[in-house]
């Protein structure tokens, strides 16, 4: 009898990892290639980003793989930021965040 097994079951959980974070990359350059092609909005590219970010982290989560609190903020910030502009509100929250980001980066490479 053939069984069917899921796509991420076989293999050591680095194994794993490197598949997910492969299906992850394969999909962001999906969505960009989409978004170029259809002239997606800066607000919806952004949402799109955000959630392939934490949906990757929530594979990673989901089988018990290390969860990068990197890769969760970059999620985060580019989800908030899409939403943000989504919602018209008056302040950038979208490039702030972002810089804020990479001004966090910095400071800890630089320690």
């Amino acid at each position: 009898m053939n069984s069917i097994q899921p796509a991420f079951s076989e293999g050591s959980a680095s194994e794993t990892a490197r598949r997910i974070d492969s299906v992850a990359w394969a999909a962001f350059f999906i969505w960009v290639g989409i978004a170029m092609l259809m002239g997606v909005p800066w607000d919806w590219f952004l949402v799109g980003v955000g959630v392939l970010t934490l949906a990757a982290q929530f594979f990673h989560w989901g089988m018990d793989n290390k969860v990068d609190p990197f890769w969760i903020a970059c999620g985060v910030a580019f989800l908030a930021g899409g939403v943000w502009m989504l919602l018209q509100f008056p302040w950038p929250l979208a490039p702030i965040l972002i810089i804020l980001l990479g001004i966090v980066l910095l400071s800890k490479a630089l320690r």
